[in-house]
């Protein structure tokens, strides 16, 4: 049996929480990566924050989530209608994360564009004493 901590959670289980470094380069790429989503960044943005063996695949998979987003957004404009001046921003609603083992942190991101909800997966991973990504994945 596992030690406990005072929430009653084991103390080395990936759902203890993650470290405050973690959990910043967490926040930083999901920010970018809403960024990528809402056109305000090219999806190539994405590379320098991934690993690079896996940068292609983190830069793929933004660019894929960025055109799934727009395609929601043009098939919700309606022909005959004014289409808004601006589309409806996606928006950040829950973040979770763990790290299941010192430097490797995963997390699960709640996004939200007008009436649809997405799922964002992600790994970030320390190389070279940096967080990198290594999988990116909306659903």
């Amino acid at each position: 049996m596992s030690a406990r901590t005072g929430s009653g959670l084991p103390r080395h289980s990936p759902a203890a929480g993650a470290s405050a470094d973690a959990r910043l380069a967490v926040r930083q790429f999901v920010r970018t990566c809403v960024e990528v989503l809402n056109g305000h960044r090219p999806p190539a943005h994405l590379r320098r924050l991934a690993r690079p063996m896996e940068a292609s695949d983190v830069v793929a998979q933004g660019t894929a989530a960025a055109h799934r987003v727009s395609d929601l957004r043009r098939a919700a404009a309606r022909p005959g209608r004014r289409r808004p001046s601006r589309p409806s921003p996606v928006a950040v609603l829950h973040l979770r994360l763990c790290e299941p083992r010192p430097g490797a942190v995963e997390a699960a991101v709640a996004l939200m564009t007008a009436d649809r909800t997405w799922a964002l997966a992600l790994r970030l991973e320390l190389h070279q004493e940096a967080w990198r990504a290594t999988a990116l994945r909306l659903i």
